[in-house]
């Protein structure tokens, strides 16, 4: 699998692809920052196929730290107050140049809060203390179970190693960064672990923020798993807020996210135009235009980097742009 490195010479824009650089939620002042592609982790469920094993993807990205901070400088003076949460379609703690990201980010006058997601298996003590010294806020920590077979099953790695998450949630706790659990919730496979994970975070003072399972085209899915709407998923959560006597369910301005103004998208779907290819693409057949400071996906692309190309607009959602080839 090919490594991209993306920076300022690279001539590569930060928005409009879903698996690194930013990603603007509309009506929000949550931005999300992805830096890296990498995970270390296979979990069986994952929603963007992730990890050593994945069959869908044929490239990793990783950003410059001080090139990502420019772009993050851009879209803060349009939403002015931003939370920024670094998240990524593989695992944020993987990127080698996380403390000076968060460093460089929290330089910024207009961020008012870093969150992190995490599976938590590549922090240590020195780390965590490093990006609390960074200025980083709060971590969403990916726990699904604290059975030590269950949870290596669900992570699809013998490396995933409870004894440790639990010893790195005690040293979390000691610190001034935040800590949630954010488990995701197998309909059928971990209910009952649901339940410890809630009564542990009840025990610690620690927030849980239960995940709802989701299917996409790309992701991995779990047959046994009986999938439920949100009407059933919202339900469950109001019976175990009542079983535990605690929250559940969050609205926006308890994670620290307010309505904000919205990035503009520079292009419409249907609209043709003449782009750059720039890099290989995530998947296969895929490849990475530029046009108007976007990077743009071509999907089933037979050009190669360097080529200049005919294409329409058929994604554009978040400003995410997806487009094909035109004749």
């Amino acid at each position: 699998m090919q490594l991209v490195k993306i920076n300022q010479e690279s001539g590569i824009p930060l928005i409009g692809h879903i698996a690194f650089g930013i990603v603007v939620r509309p009506n929000s002042n949550l931005i999300q920052v992805r830096a890296t592609t990498i995970c270390n982790m296979n979990c069986i469920f994952c929603s963007t196929d992730a990890g050593p094993y994945s069959k869908s993807h044929q490239n990793h990205y990783v950003v410059d730290p001080y090139y990502l901070t420019e772009w993050i400088k851009e879209i803060v003076a349009l939403k002015g107050e931003t939370h920024i949460n670094i998240d990524s379609v593989g695992e944020p703690t993987a990127y080698q140049e996380l403390e000076t990201l968060i460093t460089e980010i929290r330089k910024i006058p207009q961020i008012s809060f870093i969150s992190m997601q995490t599976n938590g298996t590549l922090l240590t003590k020195e780390k965590i203390l490093a990006l609390e010294k960074a200025g980083l806020n709060r971590i969403h920590l990916s726990v699904h179970s604290f059975s030590p077979i269950l949870s290596k099953e669900l992570f699809g790695s013998d490396k995933y190693d409870i004894p440790t998450i639990e010893e790195i949630i005690k040293v979390i706790k000691k610190t001034k960064i935040e800590l949630m659990f954010t488990p995701v919730w197998l309909p059928g496979i971990n209910d009952e672990d649901i339940k410890i994970i809630i009564q542990r975070g009840k025990e610690l003072n620690i927030p849980i923020a239960i995940q709802k399972y989701e299917e996409y085209k790309y992701s991995r899915k779990v047959k046994k798993i009986k999938k439920e709407n949100y009407y059933k998923f919202y339900k469950q959560l109001r019976e175990w807020e009542k079983e535990f006597t605690i929250k559940l369910i969050y609205k926006a301005e308890d994670l620290n996210v307010t309505r904000a103004t919205n990035l503009p998208l520079v292009f419409k779907i249907g609209e043709r135009i003449n782009a750059d290819i720039k890099a290989p693409g995530w998947m296969e057949g895929q490849m990475i235009a530029v046009a108007k400071k976007r990077c743009i996906t071509v999907v089933k692309c037979d050009r190669k980097v360097g080529d200049k190309v005919n294409i329409k607009i058929i994604e554009n959602k978040s400003n995410i742009y997806l487009a094909e080839m035109t004749r």
